[in-house]
C-alpha cells in the first residue's frame, strides 16, 4: 500500500468549503488543504487552523476569482476584481513582460498574507491550474526557492491509470480530457525546469467527482498518490458572497457534499 495526499482544494472561498474541510480532518482522510489567501472567508479559515496545527496548508494561487490584493489594471477590472480566465492568462504570459511582472507581485503578496498570519506554507498549488502554464510556473518556482516551499504541483496523472481506476467516462461531457492533455502537457515542459517528484496525481480528469469506491483503489495501491478534492456543505453556502455565477454553481453542487462524504466513509477510513 502507497502513502497519499487527500488534499482539498478552495480554502477560504466560502463557510461550507471552510466547514467541509475541517470536518474532512476531524474525522476523515483529508490530510492536506490549499488556502486562497484572497478570499472572503480567508479569517474564518485561518481561525479554524489555530484548532488543527497537523492540517498541513499549501498556497492556492490565484489569478482568476475575487479580489486581487495586488491592485492593477492588467488583470484587474474597475473594483479591483480579477477579470481574466485561463487562456487569456496564457495568451498574456507569452507576450506581455508587464504582466508577468505584476503577477510575480500579486503570487508574492498572496504568500506573504499567508505566513503574516502564522501559516507555514508545505506546498504551493493554484485555482484553475494556472500555475502550470509553463511563464507562470517560472515565477512560482522562483517564489518556491525564496519562501522555501518543497512542493508545487504538477499534473503526473497516467490516463490509463485513472480510467481504470474510475471506470467512468464522465471526463468526456465535462471537458476533462482536454484540461488532461493541456495541464499534462505543461508539466511535462515544467519537469524539465525542476527534478520531479514521485507522486502521482488523480482527479483532473475526475475533478469534482472523486467517489469512496475511488479512494479505497488508491488507498489500496502501491503507488503514492496526490488525490485533489473540493469538499462542501451546501446549506453553509446558500448566502455566501460568490463573484460569479460558475463557481456558485460548482460549490452549490451536490458533488461537493459527495465528496466530503466520500472522505468520511468508513471503509475508505
Amino acid at each position: 500500500m502507497g502513502n497519499i495526499i487527500v488534499n482539498a482544494d478552495d480554502f477560504g472561498m466560502t463557510p461550507g468549503t471552510n466547514k467541509a474541510i475541517f470536518k474532512g480532518f476531524d474525522h476523515g482522510i483529508i490530510t492536506h488543504t490549499s488556502i486562497m489567501s484572497n478570499a472572503d472567508y480567508f479569517t474564518e479559515a485561518v481561525d479554524g487552523l489555530k484548532k488543527r496545527k497537523n492540517l498541513n496548508v499549501g498556497v492556492h494561487l490565484n489569478l482568476t476569482y475575487g479580489k486581487a490584493l495586488n491592485n492593477n489594471r492588467i488583470y484587474n477590472d474597475k473594483k479591483g476584481l480579477f477579470n481574466l480566465g485561463f487562456m487569456a492568462i496564457l495568451v498574456k504570459s507569452l507576450f506581455n513582460k508587464d504582466f508577468i511582472k505584476e503577477v510575480k507581485k500579486e503570487f508574492e503578496l498572496q504568500i506573504r498574507h499567508i505566513l503574516d498570519a502564522g501559516i507555514t506554507i508545505t506546498h504551493i498549488d493554484s485555482h484553475r491550474h494556472i500555475h502550470l502554464i509553463p511563464k507562470i510556473y517560472n515565477i512560482v518556482i522562483d517564489l518556491s526557492v525564496k519562501y522555501n516551499i518543497t512542493r508545487v504541483r504538477l499534473v503526473n496523472e497516467n490516463f490509463i491509470d485513472s480510467l481504470s481506476i474510475a471506470k467512468s467516462l464522465d471526463f468526456i461531457p465535462n471537458g476533462g480530457l482536454v484540461k488532461f492533455i493541456l495541464l499534462k502537457t505543461f508539466s511535462k515542459i515544467n519537469t524539465q525546469k525542476i527534478k520531479p517528484y514521485n507522486l502521482r496525481f488523480f482527479s483532473i480528469l475526475y475533478t469534482g467527482m472523486v467517489r469512496k469506491d475511488i479512494f479505497e483503489k488508491l488507498r489500496a495501491s502501491k503507488y503514492d498518490y496526490e488525490i485533489m478534492i473540493h469538499p462542501g456543505i451546501i446549506d453553509a453556502d446558500l448566502e455566501a458572497k460568490f463573484y460569479n455565477e460558475s463557481e456558485k454553481a460548482y460549490r452549490l453542487s451536490k458533488n461537493r457534499e459527495s465528496e466530503l462524504d466520500a472522505v468520511l466513509d468508513e471503509n475508505v477510513k
